[in-house]
Formats: C-alpha cells, structure tokens, sequence
C-alpha cells in the first residue's frame, strides 16, 4: 500500500474511532463497559485505547495494513485516505481564511 494512503487512512481511522460523533455511542458505550473492572485491566485498557489517538493510530496502522492483502481492504484504506485528505484541505483553508 502506497505511505501516503496508509498514513492519511490511519489518521482518518484513528479519528473515526477517537473523535467522531458517529461512533460516540459505541465509543460510549465501551468507556462505560470498562469503568466497571479494576485500573489496569484488559477491559479499563480498552476502554482507554478508543479515547487514545497515539493508542488507536497504532492499531489502526496495524489493521489497515492487514487489510491490504484483501480488495475490500485496499478500498476502504482509499475511501478512508480521500475522507483524510478531504478532512485535511478543509482544515487549511480554515487557517488560510483566517
């Protein structure tokens, strides 16, 4: 996979897990879940990796570059790249119209 789409793709991802309001119930929802069991275990890690973007991105990175052996995989890390770049152009016009 071209480094440019891993990279846009991964931040996009990760952004999609951490940020986003779309998965903000399910993000919700897991941060609820493993505030029931003890500091430090599997279930309180997970609750803090969906929270954690530098957790998530690796993650993330991980999975996208597994899904790149399948052609599904390869679309969604292109359809999550473009969604990246999209997201990035927005951003720098904002601060050059400012």
């Amino acid at each position: 996979m071209n480094p440019v789409v891993t990279v846009l793709a991964t931040q996009r991802l990760t952004q999609l897990v951490v940020e986003d309001e779309i998965t903000a119930p399910i993000r919700d929802g897991i941060v609820t879940w493993s505030n029931r069991y003890r500091e430090g275990s599997w279930q309180d890690r997970l609750g803090y990796l969906v929270t954690c973007p530098a957790c998530t991105s690796v993650w993330a990175g991980a999975a996208l570059l597994a899904a790149a052996h399948h052609p599904v995989g390869r679309l969604l890390a292109r359809v999550l790249a473009a969604s990246g770049a999209a997201l990035l152009v927005e951003a720098v016009i904002g601060r050059l119209e400012r």
